[in-house]
């Protein structure tokens, strides 16, 4: 595409089979309970699921290899929460800023400010409410190191950023040793 398109990190423009990194059941459960979900919510690229089981009964979902392209989605959400395909990061973000009003991403942390075209369309969502610090990609599993995080991101939100080390009410050495 031109450069007044969206930037796409792969020549598809698709989710690639490295995106298909699943998110441990224990660190979904303590995201979502770190958060005030309510309302309509929902999993965009459920994956194998560890996020649909730990959200409220009667959140809908998307899944590509399931036929359901989040793309595709036309439905409106309170809350979108998710671990999202990192290839496609950019348009990801803006159809999650179309479809929800609050967006709670796992992700490597230099993908929230990697760009001022991001940061352009964060302002004009809204704003990024809040990043917590989890650590090195492997804490959440990831086959990296790099520094990862839960970000929060609201419509219309025009406050400071918040800024912790870990999730509550659980810290993030329960989710370690869940990983052992």
């Amino acid at each position: 595409m031109g450069h007044n398109g969206p930037a796409k990190a792969n020549r598809t423009g698709k989710a690639t089979a490295n995106d298909s990194v699943q998110t441990p059941d224990a660190l979904a459960r303590q995201i979502v309970a770190a958060f005030p979900i309510a309302g309509r919510t929902l999993e965009p690229c459920s994956g194998e699921a560890a996020f649909l089981r730990a959200l409220p009964a009667g959140t809908e979902w998307c899944e590509i290899k399931e036929g359901r392209d989040f793309f595709d989605y036309t439905g409106k959400a309170d809350w979108i929460v998710t671990n999202p395909p990192y290839s496609i990061y950019d348009a990801f973000l803006a159809k999650c800023f179309e479809v929800a009003d609050n967006v709670v991403l796992l992700v490597p942390l230099s993908k929230t400010l990697k760009s001022i075209r991001i940061e352009r369309m964060v302002d004009a969502y809204g704003g990024l409410k809040e990043i917590r610090i989890l650590g090195g990609g492997g804490v959440a599993g990831f086959p990296f190191g790099f520094l990862t995080g839960v970000v929060h991101y609201q419509r219309g939100y025009k406050g400071p950023i918040q800024r912790s080390w870990g999730l509550e009410p659980v810290g993030i050495e329960e989710v370690a040793r869940a990983q052992e």
